[in-house]
């Protein structure tokens, strides 16, 4: 009973201070793959196009959140430069919904937060949560019109 009013008084003060979920709480949805189409992670024989990280290293601490960051004009396969790397989508927090994979194949306003040094979750507007991984180095990305 103790660890259950944990649970709700930790999903309270969540909800009630707009903080993004992290990896350790107990009440997040399942993690589940990002289908590939939507991952933007090219195979070893697609056409691509290397990309090297510009934004400045440090930029975020680990529990820091960017209520701003736009996605490229093809979402998720467009490349994700935060904190001087490039970031790998990876899982989401729960099922996507139609609404969710439209705003992650477009430009789209998210928030992301710095769960530990190598994990981002980046939310979207009608709340899909996105789990990203630090890619170290340059990344290979799809040619996208």
């Amino acid at each position: 009973m103790r660890l259950l009013l944990t649970a709700l008084a930790l999903t309270v003060v969540v909800a009630a201070c707009g903080s993004e979920i992290s990896r350790g709480d107990p009440t997040a949805p399942p993690l589940l793959l990002i289908p590939a189409n939507l991952s933007g992670i090219p195979g070893a024989t697609d056409v691509t196009a290397l990309v090297e990280p510009h934004s400045p290293a440090g930029e975020l601490r680990e529990g820091d959140t960017r209520a701003t960051f736009q996605l490229g004009h093809c979402g998720l396969s467009s490349p994700i430069d935060i904190d001087g790397s490039l970031w790998d989508p990876i899982s989401s927090y729960g099922l996507l919904t139609g609404e969710h994979k439209g705003e992650l194949i477009n430009s789209t306003p998210t928030s992301v937060f710095l769960d530990d040094p190598d994990t981002l979750v980046m939310r979207t507007p009608a709340g899909a949560l996105i789990v990203l991984q630090r890619h170290h180095g340059p990344r290979r990305y799809f040619l996208c019109d």
